[in-house]
């Protein structure tokens, strides 16, 4: 059995994490249990049901789910150090894994699998990976995540009202907020940034093709600074948010696993502004799939 100990990151992250472990889980059948993701869970339908497809997967790693708190003690990394080197005093202690900077930890290790099937793995950290099972399970996962049905309706809605007068829907992500010190503000754009992103993207599209760009952010935006474009700011709701950038044409937006988890779900080519500079070329866009 597999726990999933750390909760690192927000939304994109966390939903990564746990994908990649589930198209493990489902390709070699061992039990997983992900307590780091209940504050998400009442907003997808497989963690909000607890129907994993009949996979065995849970969110609570004990059968007291109040007990989960005891996690809370090791979520710094200091903090499972102490835990693993305590652990060595058991007589059948348990697996404990974390990962390292910048490099991932792959599932399919012969040794990871043993661990999960045979005994307890505790796993602490987000670059846990296998790629392989999750292009081979995107369909399993997009249906247990996808959003449940009054996000849903209203990401649909949303939507069908852009296509009524639109050919093409562009979904922009601003993200603000975290990113003014994240990586020292280096993805945090001003509205001229991408205004300028999304009129060399809109040149690029054939003429005749009436163009709309969902704007979705984590703060209010001045719709006034990307005149000449026509512009819909999306509800304002994390996960609606998210789905509806899944349902457009294209995404454009900063480095983010949030955009990325969007252009997977929905296969939506999308490309990232890894600087406020960045040309814009529509052959650049790719849908990202993770392998």
């Amino acid at each position: 059995m597999v726990i999933l100990v750390k909760r690192t990151g927000q939304l994109g992250n966390r939903l990564f994490l746990f994908a990649h472990f589930l198209a493990n889980a489902a390709e070699y059948g061992y039990e997983l249990a992900n307590p780091s993701f209940g504050g998400y869970a009442p907003f997808f339908e497989a963690t909000a049901t607890g129907n994993f497809g009949g996979l065995p997967v849970r969110l609570h790693a004990f059968r007291q789910p109040r007990l989960d708190r005891m996690l809370d003690l090791v979520q710094h990394p200091r903090a499972f150090g102490l835990l693993q080197s305590a652990s060595r005093l058991l007589p059948r202690r348990p697996a404990l894994l974390t990962d390292q900077p910048g490099q991932d930890y792959d599932l399919n290790q012969p040794a990871y699998l043993d661990a999960a099937r045979r005994g307890l793995v505790l796993a602490h950290g987000w670059q846990f990976r296998d790629k392989r099972n999750f292009s081979r399970h995107g369909a399993l996962l997009r249906q247990l995540f996808a959003p449940i049905a009054p996000h849903r309706t209203a990401v649909a809605t949303l939507l069908g009202h852009l296509r009524q007068s639109a050919e093409v829907v562009v979904g922009v992500h601003i993200r603000r907020g975290d990113y003014a010190t994240y990586n020292n503000g280096a993805y945090f754009y001003d509205n001229a940034t991408y205004a300028r992103a999304m009129r060399a993207l809109k040149e690029q599209l054939p003429a005749q093709q009436q163009v709309v760009f969902l704007l979705c952010s984590n703060e209010e935006l001045n719709l006034a600074d990307f005149t000449g474009l026509q512009v819909q700011p999306a509800t304002g709701h994390f996960v609606e948010d998210l789905y509806a950038l899944a349902a457009c044409d294209y995404v454009l937006g900063p480095p983010s696993s949030y955009s990325m988890w969007a252009s997977f779900y929905g296969q939506v080519p999308l490309l990232h502004l890894e600087r406020p500079e960045q040309a814009v070329a529509l052959h650049d866009f790719q849908v990202f799939l993770d392998q």
